[in-house]
């Protein structure tokens, strides 16, 4: 209690008490909450001068309680719903299913500011799926993560005083998945996919592209004779632009589709002439024909990105192709086989001579 030292300058706390009116000085430092300042300044002498003026506000009755001009969580939300860097987000449908139907009912009456930590602890275990069943972890944890958003959003808006979802620890689900086609079940898969859906699954695995980037793809975006698919901000994931070389297998399969383009959509992907929209069953059904076991469409990012570390190519230059920003995210989706490893070693048995190989002392004559 008192002045205290943090990263970014000294802060004043105080235990106070709320009435609903104002905050009062907590009589010997025994009951209330703490209350935290923060003065601004990195001089401890301007923070002392600080420090005297809340303690004095304070006896006198002179701040004003928080809770006077606190909101509920529920009038937060959709107040956040609302905001335009909230709608521009890729997930907002799924944000606002999520808010709606499973956050509000648990929070919704709550004042924002009165979350505590044991709060979003309760939540995390309670939460089911419509269904009744228990979800995986990483769906809580998608949950949590929206929580936070939502309170590091009301904190810049000094609705909170600190953002206690943060302090509640996410536990690794350990989803990572690393399945990768060989080459037979790549060819399985193809023959057995419906005509229209073929181009959208070769992209995927020859490039890398996201599902949601190859069915929004348009033919402004296609240059066939640059020999790339340039997405803008607006159509990745990430919010960055990026080019995205064709194979010879792509470029042919975009100049077939070019012939029959739609004079009601500029999209690439069609089926009885409308633009594409939803492949979910398709490609189950692919997947089944196939036999083919443990695999989802958005694994064949992991083997192009597999693949293109097979290639040689660098992965600097694999991360621009397929859109990682980051080291961590890249080798996640980089799978190594046991035939990698004995491929390296047999790269690795090129460079050593038989006469770098060592003959133990005990078996050499004198």
């Amino acid at each position: 209690m008192g002045l205290t030292r943090r990263k970014d300058g000294w802060y004043v706390e105080f235990r106070v008490v709320d009435d609903d009116k104002v905050l009062s000085l907590s009589p010997g430092g025994a009951i209330g909450r703490m209350k935290r300042w923060k003065t601004g300044t990195d001089n401890k002498t301007m923070a002392r001068q600080q420090e005297a003026m809340i303690k004095t506000d304070l006896m006198k009755g002179k701040i004003t309680s928080e809770r006077s001009k606190s909101v509920t969580f529920s009038q937060w939300a959709e107040t956040y719903l609302q905001l335009e860097e909230v709608k521009s987000l890729r997930s907002y449908k799924d944000r606002v299913e999520t808010v709606r139907y499973q956050l509000i009912p648990f929070f919704g009456r709550k004042e924002l500011q009165d979350i505590t930590a044991e709060d979003i602890e309760s939540y995390r275990a309670q939460r089911k799926l419509r269904n009744g069943k228990q979800p995986a972890l990483q769906t809580i944890n998608n949950d949590h993560t929206m929580l936070k958003h939502m309170l590091s959003v009301a904190d810049r808006k000094g609705l909170v005083q600190t953002n206690v979802a943060k302090k509640v620890r996410m536990p690794d689900p350990k989803n990572e998945r690393d399945r990768v086609l060989t080459n037979e079940e790549w060819e399985r898969l193809v023959e057995g996919a419906s005509p229209h859906i073929k181009p959208i699954l070769s992209i995927a695995y020859h490039v890398g592209m996201r599902l949601s980037e190859i069915l929004k793809l348009t033919w402004d975006r296609v240059d066939l004779e640059a020999g790339f698919i340039k997405l803008g901000n607006r159509d990745t994931k990430t919010r960055d632009s990026r080019r995205v070389p064709m194979t010879l297998d792509i470029k042919g399969t975009l100049r077939e589709l070019a012939k029959v383009k739609s004079l009601l959509t500029n999209r690439v992907f069609l089926y009885k002439g409308r633009a594409v929209g939803e492949i979910k069953t398709a490609v189950k059904t692919a997947i089944k024909r196939a036999g083919i076991h443990d695999f989802r469409f958005h694994d064949l990012r992991h083997c192009a990105a597999t693949n293109l570390r097979r290639a040689n190519v660098d992965p600097v230059t694999a991360m621009k192709i397929l859109g990682h920003k980051s080291d961590k995210m890249h080798r996640r989706y980089n799978n190594v086989c046991d035939a990698d490893l004995l491929q390296a070693v047999s790269q690795l048995n090129t460079l050593i001579t038989p006469a770098q190989f060592l003959v133990p002392a005990k078996n050499v004559s004198r």
